[in-house]
């Protein structure tokens, strides 16, 4: 796990934690600093114990993960009907043999029975000291939103999450973050904005520069001028904008001199996009990965390119088709606990999405490791014969397929078993012999003879969260395939 060297010794509730000489003295002089209000206090010494946990080696993580979840089960047995119907066959106190492989017979909780379930899966007793209740909604990007109930607790991890990712990649938070993330109607419009006085809200744990705000439904011309003028430190926004901004600004010599990262989220982010931003731009790209009902669930590295499970507050299982745990390399189903919120636990949740498990890291860190995100269900690509395989567009050979035509953006919508639409927004009309090598790529890309239809517009559609998925599938494949 590497050498597991220390410089500093802070007391967090009692106990010795030992803050890594591998972490930037001005983080770790905030760290110590003194609180801004009682939820700072709070999150700092979160922050200040996942210092020292990060690099524990990963069984006595996993030791640690089922202590909380032992704790998690006894109440969710006794507080929750429905988990004491499903799970109270389970012993929770016998922490050993949960880790030895009886948490795998816990069955796996559907979006559909949180859905259906409601407030039934909230805690009739919640304890007092994790907190006020905050309910939030899903997006609904798989059609049915899904409505979760929060402690503050849960709230103070997710916060400690997000600062965690800013210590990991060292970010200079008194500079100025432009935000482009919200579709909300009326919200942040072109060419002001929204001006804010702090990268978060006005008592968030560390004093921060300013931020600035523009609506995802902002024409990319005016996105890049928007960032021209106001000529921020650090941008966070969608990889579908990055997918479009990119390309505009090496065309028009547009650069941002004070960019130094984008921070990419809400969307699965690939290589390309990585690329592009080292091209457009010469900056890094670092994403997340994270649903609004469960929280962070991984950080990106800050050595290498793959993701940190956050351990310390959920548990994080890569499962394939027979609910067994996938080994590095193999891709599978991502199935959530989380660990701290107590008001209503999603134990054992399927999030929807897919995932490659991966190995350990050479970071040192012991935390468990995701080696790709893969999208959600929907986003699998399900051959005429029945195989199922995942399109993988962010992979580089789209760089070959972006350059064989003048192409602005693209969707590939697979619309019936043997036909796939090929959706364009392009500069101009496209040559036979164009459309010809595209056909080609599609069907190698996507590994059959696909009838392919070329289909032009002025823009492609996104989510109503603003959100854009580059491919697609509008039919229901037959059991059979």
């Amino acid at each position: 796990m590497g050498d597991k060297t220390v410089e500093l010794v802070v007391m967090v509730a009692g106990m010795s934690v030992q803050l890594s000489n591998r972490t930037d003295p001005v983080w770790i002089e905030r760290l110590q600093q003194k609180p801004r209000s009682p939820r700072a206090a709070r999150v700092q010494k979160l922050l200040r114990a996942f210092e020292a946990s990060q690099w524990l080696e990963p069984d006595d993580i996993r030791n640690r993960q089922f202590n909380d979840l032992s704790g998690l089960l006894a109440h969710a047995q006794k507080t929750i009907p429905h988990y004491a119907q499903t799970l109270g066959h389970i012993d929770a106190g016998d922490t050993k043999s949960l880790k030895a492989g009886r948490w795998l017979d816990l069955p796996v909780l559907k979006r559909a029975t949180v859905n259906d379930l409601g407030d039934g899966l909230l805690s009739q007793n919640v304890p007092k000291s994790h907190g006020d209740l905050d309910p939030i909604y899903t997006s609904g990007t798989t059609g049915r939103p899904v409505r979760v109930v929060r402690t503050r607790l849960a709230l103070d991890y997710w916060s400690a999450f997000t600062n965690r990712d800013h210590i990991w990649h060292n970010r200079n938070i008194g500079g100025k973050l432009a935000v482009i993330r919200s579709s909300d109607k009326g919200f942040a419009l072109y060419p002001d904005g929204a001006r804010h006085a702090a990268w978060g809200s006005r008592d968030g744990v560390f004093q921060t520069g300013p931020s600035i705000s523009l609506n995802v439904g902002t024409q990319i011309s005016d996105i890049a001028e928007w960032i021209t003028r106001h000529d921020p430190d650090y941008l966070l926004t969608m990889p579908n904008i990055i997918t479009r901004l990119a390309p505009w600004c090496l065309e028009h010599g547009i650069r941002f001199p004070a960019l130094k990262e984008i921070l990419a989220i809400s969307e699965v982010c690939g290589e390309m996009q990585g690329q592009m931003c080292q091209e457009a731009w010469q900056v890094p790209l670092h994403s997340n990965y994270s649903s609004r009902e469960v929280g962070y669930m991984a950080l990106q590295c800050p050595v290498n390119d793959h993701y940190h499970v956050q351990s310390e507050g959920i548990l994080l299982e890569v499962l394939d088709d027979d609910d067994n745990p996938c080994l590095p390399g193999e891709k599978g189903r991502v199935v959530v606990t989380t660990t701290q919120n107590y008001a209503m636990p999603l134990i054992r949740y399927e999030v929807g999405d897919y995932a490659e498990a991966g190995d350990f890291c050479n970071c040192g860190r012991g935390l468990p490791v995701l080696k790709r995100i893969l999208g959600r269900e929907q986003d699998i690509l399900v051959l005429p014969n029945g195989e199922q395989g995942w399109t993988l567009l962010g992979s580089p050979d789209v760089r070959d397929f972006m350059n064989m035509a003048p192409i602005v953006q693209y969707q590939f919508a697979h619309v019936a078993s043997e036909n796939i639409e090929v959706r364009l927004v392009t500069r101009r009309a496209l040559s036979e012999e164009e459309e010809q090598n595209i056909t080609a790529w599609v069907q190698k890309k996507f590994g059959w003879p696909f009838i392919i239809k070329f289909v032009y517009v002025n823009e492609l559609a996104r989510t109503r969260a603003g959100k854009f998925r580059d491919f697609v599938v509008e039919f229901t494949p037959a059991p059979n395939g």
